[in-house]
């Protein structure tokens, strides 16, 4: 359980894509209490409808908020932070999207940033939650996309998807000669956070409650 006495972060996201970021954030600390809170009821966002996403990333943000008292939350979606305004939250924070890079992004970012630099996927979060542990596997279908988008040819890209995070070392693999960029190090580079416990608490939510998604979420945590 949490300890209430301690600060909590509680991180959101459609599904596993924002343990990425609570392992960068675990990286830094080694402590602290956090909540994760995935909504795999309606993995992934990317092709969900805005007026959608919105309302459930509302919800969420007030169940945290009014029942378990967290202290900060993280928008971990690319797709969810560019429909909330963070400004209307104390102490809510999301993904922020430089203007003069290329992002590899879900259909609904790249409808919602409304540029031409931003390249859209529908199926590659989907597919490398449904693969995670299986390596060769997900290298196939991270150099599919590569060649498909000729990433390979960028002098650089942002993977504008925190799923897309977790397999970040295979884009850097397959992309030797282009710089690779995470778009939670924007996020994570103003975040300060002070744990003041030397324990380590994690507790995860889900919207559509699975014991082996549980599982899955603790063994990617802890990978």
């Amino acid at each position: 359980m949490l300890n209430k006495l301690k600060p909590t972060i509680a991180i959101i996201d459609s599904g596993i894509g924002g343990i990425s970021i609570l392992r960068e954030i675990i990286n830094k600390y080694h402590s602290g209490n956090y909540i994760y809170f995935a909504d795999n009821l309606y993995m992934p966002y990317g092709n969900k409808s805005k007026a959608f996403i919105k309302k459930r990333i509302e919800h969420m943000i007030s169940i945290l908020f009014d029942k378990y008292k967290v202290d900060f939350i993280i928008i971990a979606c690319n797709t969810a932070s560019s429909l909330i305004d963070e400004t209307k939250y104390k102490n809510v924070i999301t993904m922020k999207f430089n203007p003069n890079l290329t992002y590899l992004s879900t259909k609904l970012t790249k409808k919602m940033l409304n540029r031409n630099n931003v390249i859209a996927d529908v199926t590659l979060a989907k597919r490398i939650e449904n693969n995670i542990f299986d390596k060769n596997k997900l290298e196939r279908i991270v150099r599919h996309h590569i060649d498909k988008y000729k990433l390979n040819q960028l002098d650089c890209f942002v993977l504008g998807c925190t799923h897309y995070e977790l397999v970040y070392e295979m884009f850097k693999k397959f992309c030797p000669n282009t710089i690779v960029i995470k778009n939670s190090n924007y996020l994570l580079k103003n975040f300060n956070y002070f744990p003041n416990t030397e324990d380590l608490t994690i507790v995860i939510i889900q919207s559509k409650n699975s014991l082996s998604y549980s599982e899955k979420i603790n063994r990617l945590i802890r990978s």
